[in-house]
């Protein structure tokens, strides 16, 4: 998708930024955000005063995917301050980004994933922050999100949730040790047992991202059309051979049993526990991989204020709820199954106090886990995008 509506005295400074930087950029000139190359994203207007009384009456929209924030939890925020609440959900980030560039939805505040800050930033769809209503972001999260790569100064968002991206699997039903392979991915290209128990996650770059890290690329954000044109090749040859369903639903369908292997989310296998476990089973059937820091990729989602909000001071506090760590954990625990990145939550924890199976330990990170040498799916060029989209397509096609 094209940069949206940036201003004619943004875009030069931006490009001249980029270029003296000698760095590939993205949306309205801005530079692409990686671990290792932090960005400040521009500010494209002041954010509101400090010390403003929040707005009263009427309605609060919470934008957002399906199923990924607790209503009762919202609903307490709206009784807090005197608001009506509503939760409008979208399906991915693409639609996400187009109904608030075209005005379709009018939120006060929005999820938003850290390969869309520039576009969103470029195109004026979401507001910048004033730290003085968000002091849980330093008082809860952990400080590698205090100022993240992709948002230097949290200048527009705070985090929500943190994933890596692994193997989610029935250890009832695949007979293979697959964290001691030597090559754990390969368990895919080597699931013919498991014929139509398969799955792989419907999303443009994790589908790829899988395929690169079979082969042991672990430039997740290239561009080159020969690398993923090659990942496109190899998904095309697990259709033969396990004929994987393309689907994001394995946070139920592996503790139900009828998917035995899945390429998935973290947060799923956690979920699927917390909600979705058949009365009787025990969860130690579930079992999670995910690759070493810097060899498979690791994820957060964020919040960020709409630039439609009538509500800017109650958006603000918005994000400030969403890191108190009482909110945060009711919210993970008792609702999502995604972690949070606080200071109060460790593995360690959370398998003391039973919250959570030993065997799930693995789906539980640090902080320790981000930093400059770990690898995240970040925004790519348009070019890029549309290679990437393009190679998705046609996998799920079966072109």
């Amino acid at each position: 998708m094209a940069a949206l509506g940036v201003g004619s005295a943004l875009l030069p400074s931006l490009t001249r930024i980029a270029l003296a930087d000698d760095a590939l950029v993205g949306p309205g000139g801005i530079p692409l955000a990686r671990p290792d190359k932090p960005v400040t994203l521009p500010l494209w207007e002041d954010p509101i005063k400090s010390g403003l009384a929040p707005e009263t009456d009427g309605t609060f929209t919470i934008y957002n995917y399906s199923d990924y924030i607790d209503k009762k939890l919202v609903d307490e925020f709206g009784k807090l301050h005197k608001v009506k609440t509503q939760i409008t959900t979208f399906d991915s980030m693409d639609q996400c980004i187009t109904r608030l560039a075209t005005h379709a939805v009018r939120a006060d505040v929005t999820n938003i994933t850290p390969d869309r800050l520039a576009q969103a930033v470029a195109g004026k769809l979401i507001k910048p922050v004033n730290p003085d209503y968000v002091p849980n972001l330093k008082k809860n999260v952990w400080p590698t999100l205090h100022s993240p790569f992709y948002d230097q100064g949290s200048r527009y968002t705070v985090p929500y949730t943190v994933y890596t991206t692994g193997i989610g699997w029935r250890n009832d039903k695949v007979k293979e040790d697959i964290p001691n392979l030597s090559n754990p991915w390969s368990i895919f290209w080597n699931s013919q047992a498991y014929k139509g128990f398969v799955g792989v996650l419907d999303d443009s770059r994790e589908a790829l991202v899988l395929a690169m890290l079979y082969r042991g690329k672990y430039d997740i954000n290239t561009e080159d059309p020969a690398e993923i044109d090659a990942a496109l090749a190899d998904l095309k040859a697990l259709i033969p051979i396990c004929n994987p369903k393309v689907n994001i639903t394995e946070y139920q369908t592996l503790p139900e049993g009828t998917c035995y292997l899945h390429h998935c989310w973290s947060g799923d296998l956690l979920g699927g526990v917390f909600s979705y476990m058949p009365e009787g089973t025990d969860p130690a059937v579930l079992s999670y991989w995910s690759a070493p820091k810097g060899k498979g990729p690791i994820q957060n989602d964020c919040w960020a204020i709409s630039a439609s909000t009538k509500k800017p001071v109650l958006a603000h506090l918005w994000l400030d709820y969403i890191v108190d760590n009482t909110v945060a954990t009711d919210n993970f625990l008792n609702f999502n199954g995604y972690q949070p990145p606080m200071n109060s939550i460790t593995p360690e924890k959370l398998i003391a106090e039973g919250r959570i199976p030993a065997n799930l330990k693995t789906a539980v990170m640090t902080a320790e886990d981000f930093g400059g040498d770990a690898i995240q799916e970040m925004t790519l060029t348009p070019k890029g995008q549309a290679l990437w989209q393009s190679a998705y397509a046609k996998f799920v096609s079966g072109a």
